[in-house]
């Protein structure tokens, strides 16, 4: 049974409490609200001290007569949201983390079924809960990785153009652009803001080497709060300093090591031992911050937590650059020909969003 109770400054549906001013910010009506789903009026009108003459609740609906003589309609859906859209976000019940044993067939999509939008959703999904995806039978072409990108949103284009070549080259200007193994990274922590997805196509694999290494920088965050709590703060408040620079380019930002949100939770990892700047911090804190910083590398390159795996030609795999670090575990020896790019997680979201929505 449906219960309303009216008292001076709220009223309830249901024993959950609305504020007045709540609901008149709130109201879904014509006057208030464009089709667009975009606000009309402006808070800064907003009585708060408004008052209510009368209220009914009926079949799913709230029905208000406010005493400016104002009416509004509310659907049960905007007083009870359901939570199914918002949990397409890097919430703890959203995330599956992962370690060194990752069932990467049990994050592999065929490519040939992107079509469908239920497999579109699940690849989609997989980035979302996992941070990585992989695509089997992918068309070995030049540039296909861009139209994976228009699936679900658009190209961030960066200095490096809509993607590059990783490859060996002569006088390269980035470590990635050699052959050399490379330390688990974030790719570009020196962007404001760091490119939020990263998807790398095999075009050609190595006859030998090359190897892929892969770690979960949200569970090794978590393998350090539990067992290195110290380590973690530290990572945690220190802000460190990034820099790219080339001829076409100087790039700079800041951030910390491990970024958190207002309840503590775990949003962004950001590390690159590469473009890291010479770290200035107070004598007496200088150890402290070293002993940590090793350790949390100790961590993500440990056998718990370090995935291994070769991609082959028609294999791309998509991840998301602010949780999952990624490097080369074995010098490539021969040919080897990834094509790689950079796009932006909300228009991830918004496509599984969209897809939820038709449903």
């Amino acid at each position: 049974m449906n219960v309303l109770s009216i008292f001076d400054t709220h009223l309830t549906v249901n024993n959950t409490p609305f504020h007045f001013f709540w609901l008149r910010d709130n109201c879904p009506c014509s006057e208030c609200l464009h089709p667009s789903g975009q606000r009309l009026q402006e808070v800064i009108n907003l009585d708060l001290d408004i008052k209510i003459i009368d209220a009914q609740y009926d079949n799913e609906q709230l029905f208000v007569e406010w005493q400016d003589g104002h009416q509004s309609v509310y659907p049960h859906a905007l007083l009870f949201p359901s939570d199914a859209l918002s949990r397409t976000t890097n919430t703890d019940e959203a995330m599956t983390l992962w370690g060194s044993q990752l069932d990467q067939a049990a994050v592999s999509v065929d490519y040939r079924d992107l079509d469908s939008p239920e497999s579109k959703y699940q690849w989609l999904n997989l980035v979302n809960t996992h941070g990585i995806a992989f695509l089997r039978h992918v068309p070995n072409h030049d540039q296909q990785l861009l139209e994976v990108v228009d699936k679900f949103g658009y190209v961030r284009e960066t200095n490096y153009g809509k993607y590059f070549e990783v490859i060996t080259k002569d006088n390269p200007e980035n470590l990635a652009f050699t052959p050399k193994p490379l330390s688990l990274h974030t790719d570009n922590p020196y962007r404001h803001p760091v490119p939020s997805l990263q998807l790398l196509h095999c075009l050609v694999a190595a006859p030998e080497g090359g190897i892929t290494a892969l770690a979960d920088g949200f569970y090794a965050a978590q393998i350090l709060r539990k067992q290195y709590k110290h380590h973690f703060d530290i990572l945690n408040h220190t802000i460190l300093s990034y820099r790219f620079k080339s001829a076409e380019a100087d790039l700079q930002s800041c951030g910390s090591v491990i970024e958190t949100d207002t309840q503590g939770r775990v949003t962004k990892v950001r590390l690159n031992n590469r473009s890291i700047q010479t770290i200035r911090l107070p004598f007496n804190e200088q150890r402290a911050f070293y002993e940590a910083y090793q350790c949390f590398m100790e961590v993500l390159h440990s056998e718990k937590c370090k995935f291994t795996c070769k991609l082959q030609p028609g294999e791309l795999m998509m991840f998301d650059n602010e949780r999952v670090l990624h490097g080369r575990e074995v010098a490539a020896i021969g040919e080897r020909h990834l094509q790689g790019c950079y796009a932006d997680k909300d228009s991830l979201l918004s496509t599984m969003r969209t897809i939820q929505g038709e449903r």
